[in-house]
């Protein structure tokens, strides 16, 4: 793989990151509140399940090619892609997934839910930040 073919994937991932964390932000996440606490967590046991097979992929892909650019075609905007997906990351598996399991545990409480929408601002952040980022790396 050319590295023009390398940069059009990490596009497409960093795309793919930037769509699904903002569906998540303002749609997903927002949308616990609706569903029955009697219901919540068998609902979030599938979610999480299924949400999994979709969303770790492109994570994988786009720190694999992030990773590799950082390695054999260094630049400051690549580095800041790193420490952004990083951060993301981090915050995925310190805040989010506790907040997952809290929620898997209790069900759908307000706190917990209300918790995991104020701290994916990070995530959230992070991941548009890497998807901005890719232009100062293909420019």
């Amino acid at each position: 793989m050319t590295m023009n073919e390398l940069s059009i994937l990490r596009l497409v991932m960093d795309t793919a990151m930037l769509m699904v964390i903002w569906l998540v932000q303002l749609v997903i996440y927002p949308a616990f509140r609706a569903i029955e606490r009697a219901r919540f967590i068998d609902w979030h046991h599938r979610y999480m399940r299924t949400f999994s097979f979709i969303v770790i992929p492109p994570m994988l892909l786009q720190a694999g090619i992030i990773a590799f650019q950082c390695i054999h075609a260094p630049s400051p905007a690549a580095v800041a892609s790193a420490v952004a997906v990083a951060t993301a990351w981090l915050t995925t598996f310190t805040l989010s997934v506790p907040c997952h399991r809290k929620l898997q545990l209790l069900g759908n409480t307000p706190d917990w839910t209300d918790r995991l929408i104020h701290t994916n601002w990070i995530r959230t952040a992070a991941w548009s930040l890497a998807w901005l980022l890719n232009g100062f790396q293909r420019g």
